[in-house]
C-alpha cells in the first residue's frame, strides 16, 4: 500500500463543548453520526470524546484532499468508531478512494488526531 494523503488537527476541548453548549443537537448531529453520538455521550466527560473525534475528521478530510480529491466532505459522512480493542476505526459514507487510518489522542484540554491515507 502506498501513502495517498496525510492530516493532523488539534482542538481545543473548550471550543467543542461551547459548540455543543450554543447550538445544541443541530451542532452534533451535523459533524456526527448517531454511533460516534452515542459512543461519547456513554462518556463521563463527552466533549473530550467529542473533541477527539473532530480533530480526527478535520485530519482525515486533510488527508483525502492531499490524495486529489476535490469535492467537499461533509464530517457526518465520515464515522469514527472504535474497534473490539478500542482502536479507531474510519469508514466513509461517502465513496473515498483508498483506506484511513487515524490515531486520537486527548487530555482535559486538548485533542489531537492524525490521519494516512493509504491506496
Amino acid at each position: 500500500m502506498a501513502i495517498k494523503g496525510i492530516g493532523s488537527d488539534i482542538v481545543e476541548v473548550s471550543r467543542i463543548k461551547r459548540l455543543r453548549e450554543t447550538y445544541e443537537s443541530r451542532f452534533l448531529t451535523k459533524v456526527f453520526t448517531k454511533g460516534e453520538i452515542a459512543y461519547c455521550e456513554s462518556k463521563e466527560h463527552p466533549e473530550i470524546h467529542f473533541a477527539g473525534r473532530f480533530a480526527a475528521k478535520e485530519a482525515i478530510a486533510k488527508a483525502v484532499y492531499q490524495s486529489g480529491h476535490n469535492e467537499v466532505i461533509p464530517f457526518s459522512h465520515i464515522e469514527i468508531l472504535n474497534d473490539a480493542e478500542g482502536r479507531p476505526m474510519v469508514s466513509f459514507l461517502i465513496h473515498i478512494k483508498g483506506n484511513c487510518l487515524v490515531t486520537i489522542s486527548h487530555e482535559h484540554s486538548m485533542a489531537i488526531a492524525f490521519a494516512v491515507l493509504e491506496s
